[in-house]
Order: C-alpha cells, then sequence, then structure tokens
C-alpha cells in the first residue's frame, strides 16, 4: 500500500520548469501561457496592462500636440494680492509746461561735446518757452517717446550762437545745462541740428528775440549781487593792469 501511494504522489508532481527551454508544456516567460491571466484562461501578453493610466483629458491633449506659440499674449487672469487704487488727477498729468508760452517748437536732434568729440545727446521736440508771469524764457528739449529730458536751461543774453563749421542745419553754443537732475549744472558746449537749414536759421532767430526778452527783465537781488561782484572784479583786474604797464614804463625809463 505504502509502495502505491508514492508512485501515485510522485506522478501528482509537475514537472520542473527549465527556463528558455523549448517543451510546450513547460510556462516559458513571454510565451503564450498562463502567465497574468485570471482563472486559468491563457491570453497573449499585454504590455499595456503594466503602463500607468493617463490623467490628460482628450481636450488638453489635443493642445499638447499643436505647436506653441511663445509670442501669443497670455489671456488668463490673475487675482492681485493687493489691489491699488487709480488714481486721476491733474497733478499727475501736469509736464511743468501749462504756464508757458512757446515761441519756438522743432524736432532736433542735439549733442553735447564730450572727451574731444560730439556725442549724441537725444532726439525729440525742442522748445523755447516764455513763462506767462514771469517772462523768463528757457530751452527746453525732450526725447521721443520716453519724453525724458535732454536740454533745460534759461537763455542768457550773452550766449552766443554760431553756425556749425560742418553743417549749415546746426547750430552751435555753450550753456549751463540743467537736464541731469541731481547732477551740479554745467557749463556744456551744445550742439543743435535741424531737418532743414530754414529752421536752423529761424531757431536763431527765435533764441535771439528770447535773450533781448531775458536783458529787459528786471534782475533779482541774487542777480544784482552777482553782477556787483563781477564788476568789482572787472575793475580790479583794470586797476592791476594798469599799474603794471606804469610799473614797467617807469623801469624802461630808467633803462634809457
Amino acid at each position: 500500500m505504502a509502495s502505491e501511494d508514492d508512485s501515485k504522489t510522485e506522478e501528482a508532481k509537475p514537472a520542473p520548469v527549465v527556463f528558455g527551454s523549448g517543451a510546450s508544456t513547460n510556462h516559458v516567460f513571454g510565451s503564450s501561457s498562463s502567465f497574468g491571466t485570471t482563472g486559468g484562461t491563457a491570453t497573449t501578453f499585454n504590455p499595456s496592462a503594466f503602463a500607468s493610466s493617463s490623467t490628460t483629458k482628450p481636450e488638453e491633449a489635443a493642445e499638447e500636440g499643436e505647436d506653441e506659440d511663445v509670442e501669443r499674449e497670455c489671456t488668463k487672469e490673475f487675482t492681485p494680492v493687493v489691489k491699488l487704487e487709480i488714481i486721476e488727477s491733474s497733478e499727475t498729468k501736469t509736464t511743468g509746461e501749462e504756464n508757458e508760452n512757446i515761441l519756438f517748437e522743432a524736432k532736433t536732434k542735439a549733442y553735447r561735446f564730450l572727451e574731444g568729440e560730439w556725442k549724441e545727446r537725444g532726439l525729440g521736440p525742442m522748445k523755447i518757452l516764455e513763462h506767462k508771469a514771469t517772462k523768463k524764457c528757457r530751452l527746453l528739449m525732450r526725447r521721443d517717446k520716453t519724453l525724458k529730458i535732454c536740454a533745460n536751461f534759461y537763455i542768457d543774453p550773452e550766449t552766443k550762437v554760431t553756425t556749425h563749421a560742418g553743417s549749415e542745419k546746426a547750430r552751435v553754443f555753450t550753456t549751463v545745462d540743467c537736464s541731469d537732475g541731481d547732477e551740479a549744472p554745467a557749463l556744456q558746449n551744445m550742439c543743435i541740428k535741424f531737418g532743414s537749414e530754414e529752421k536752423a536759421q529761424l531757431f536763431q532767430d527765435k533764441f535771439e528775440e528770447a535773450q533781448k526778452i531775458m536783458a529787459s527783465l528786471p534782475k533779482t537781488e541774487e542777480e544784482g549781487e552777482k553782477e556787483e561782484k563781477e564788476q568789482e572784479g572787472k575793475e580790479k583786474a583794470e586797476d592791476l593792469a594798469d599799474d603794471l604797464a606804469e610799473k614797467l614804463s617807469a623801469a624802461k625809463k630808467d633803462e634809457d
């Protein structure tokens, strides 16, 4: 009896599976077998069964397939963390020219003589302005688009305007320009170039008219004191020159 039971047990044991063997009864990895099946039914190996499920919607997948336009304008709206009120008032729109009359205006290009050469200062509208109350005249020039000031100074009656040696369309003069903001005003050699010779000549005429207006204005106390000091300095210089001339003439007589 024992021998019969042992022989039945040995017959019930399955044959060992050899990897890569050609036996059709063995379960070879990747073959048509019960690997990955349910309930013992043989199916073909399906790689998609092991892939993760995609959460992308059909609409999003279609958009991803299209060529991305990096220059397109963003249409999404974002809620700001802090809301700022837009204040529109007359003060925010002032330019400082509201109380001035325009005596001359033209689009020009300005230069400064720096480091031994003419360097461009800006391109844009240039104006000669006269204050309605004080009658003081100044030259103001702004750059195109940004409207940043690139020339701003009161017209001095002593300033001499001349034609540029290389172009009849340009005018050259020396002035104390105040357009650098926080920097101290300094004496600058400037050149302004116009679109035509006629415009350049008209500018010079209007500039000289503004000089006459400035010369006719009553001087302030500060300007009066400055003029007195300058006059005193000139008189002292003349006295020193006279004394030196007398000494030289006396010395020459002694030699003779």
